[in-house]
């Protein structure tokens, strides 16, 4: 059977449903639980519409964590920060990390270690990139103030990574102190991006 032609404005917005979707059904059922079946009911299409954009459901959770990664940024960045306006402080900083494991708004914590391989083996968007995650750091450096000048983009890029694995782990970590555990894997970052004194 040939594959249906979507209009433009029609491909993007059965996208863009699928992909809204896609965080309240990881947040229920996990990676592994969240099927293509479930995406498309959720999104009150065809199962056979999915494939028109993604060869397998890794593929859709790599453009999933990247949608969602794009539109937690103007929730925790406002918009007079966005186009540079006013730059922000280190406990504005703080915040911002601390919503990247934040269980409710961010789509990390619901992710695993094993989620995280799947990405590894059956896409590339989670291959180490040196350049590409230097600049996506960059980038957001850019919105802060009182910047460290001999900052290094890819530990920073690293130690970030750490705090998503930290919260990708929770269950293998010691509940008791994995709020502290999480502080201070925050602070270690701002150390590495803020001048002190």
């Amino acid at each position: 059977m040939p594959k249906r032609v979507f209009a433009e404005d029609e491909r993007n917005q059965l996208k863009l449903t699928m992909l809204e979707e896609g965080f309240p059904l990881l947040k229920k059922y996990g990676m592994t639980h969240t099927t293509i079946s479930k995406i498309t009911e959720a999104a009150g299409i065809a199962k056979g519409t999915f494939y028109h954009f993604w060869d397998n459901k890794e593929e859709y959770m790599a453009d999933l964590i990247m949608y969602h990664r794009q539109k937690m940024i103007p929730v925790l960045i406002s918009e007079d920060v966005m186009t540079g306006k006013r730059k922000l402080g280190e406990e504005d900083a703080r915040r911002y990390l601390h919503a990247v494991v934040d269980e409710e708004i961010s789509i990390y914590p619901h992710l695993t270690l094993e989620d995280e391989a799947k990405l590894f083996k059956n896409t590339d968007s989670f291959v180490p990139d040196i350049e590409k995650e230097s600049a996506i750091t960059r980038g957001l450096l850019e919105h802060l103030e009182n910047v460290r000048k001999d900052v290094n983009l890819p530990l920073i890029a690293n130690m970030t990574k750490l705090l998503v694995i930290a919260s990708e782990s929770k269950e293998e970590l010691h509940e008791k102190v994995y709020k502290q555990t999480i502080d201070t894997l925050v602070d270690a970052i701002l150390n590495l991006i803020f001048e002190k004194g």
